[in-house]
């Protein structure tokens, strides 16, 4: 017969009252029933028994206040909940009690997870559901504005900016495309069909430095493609940069003889002349 209680079921004692202070009840309970569990496992004086009895019976105290608790253990008049208490041999069943407990709070929690799941996709689905209709209604600005909604309160969502990019290039918003792309890319860097999007909504805004940028940031990401190169070549040739677009052509041609922009692109080239290539979008692509 032990004169005081194992470190053990003193150490979940603890455990379980600073748990409950810290508002996390669940984890108070799982210590608190291991901590019976063991106890019922072992003989122990008295004068060791009560001791330990009274700590338990205070944590049991505090815990029937909880406000979660009051509200299960007592929902229609919670100030005053059902106690619980340890009795002499009681252990196992108290502890089968507190483990009951525990179950319905976590059960208590998985709901209340899968609720705010099922708020948060009603409420985005409502919010693209208003931009389509407004986009479609030719309400521009009303369905940006959902759009943009949406990008903020679902910035966290995989995924979600390519989408929005998606939405925003099919609806002819380039602009606000281009920079839907760019936060995907941010967020997924290797993420291809993002950064064919940026350059293809920043090419037909014109915005041809933009454009370079995004073409550079692919070939720093995926490497010196030929049809990356063609592709820039004839960008080049819209801007009407025809030096750039002939070393751009060059580069693609080196590794594929064949790639047809980088050909197409130095047709234009020889027809024009490298010196005479207009301003604009001679050759649209």
């Amino acid at each position: 017969m032990l004169t005081t209680a194992p470190k053990d079921i003193r150490e979940n004692v603890a455990r379980a009252v600073g748990h409950l202070h810290r508002d996390e009840p669940e984890r108070a309970l799982a210590c608190m029933s291991e901590a019976l569990r063991r106890l019922a496992g072992i003989r122990l004086r008295r004068a060791a028994r009560d001791g330990l009895r009274a700590d338990i019976n205070t944590f049991l105290a505090d815990l029937v206040r909880h406000p979660r608790m009051r509200a299960l253990l007592a929902p229609e008049n919670a100030e005053n909940p059902k106690s619980l208490a340890l009795e002499q041999g009681k252990e196992l069943p108290l502890a089968t009690v507190l483990d009951g407990l525990a179950k319905i709070f976590r059960n208590e929690a998985e709901n209340n997870v899968e609720g705010k799941i099922r708020e948060n996709l009603e409420r985005k689905k409502s919010l693209l559901a208003n931009a389509l209709e407004s986009l479609s209604a030719g309400q521009m600005a009303r369905g940006r504005a959902f759009l943009l909604r949406v990008a903020d309160e679902f910035s966290a969502e995989d995924g979600i900016f390519l989408q929005l990019a998606q939405i925003f290039s099919a609806a002819g918003l380039q602009e606000d495309a281009a920079l839907m792309y760019e936060k995907a890319i941010k967020a997924h860097p290797r993420e291809a069909t993002a950064h064919a999007g940026a350059i293809a909504a920043w090419t037909e805004l014109g915005e041809y430095e933009r454009a370079e940028q995004a073409y550079r940031a692919v070939l720093r990401t995926f490497g010196g493609h030929p049809s990356t190169y063609g592709k820039m070549a004839g960008m080049y040739l819209r801007w009407g940069r025809p030096a750039e677009a002939r070393e751009a052509a060059r580069h693609a041609l080196k590794e594929d003889p064949r790639q047809a922009d980088a050909l197409k692109a130095m047709e234009a080239l020889a027809q024009k002349g490298a010196d005479g290539m207009p301003e604009g979008k001679e050759n649209d692509q």
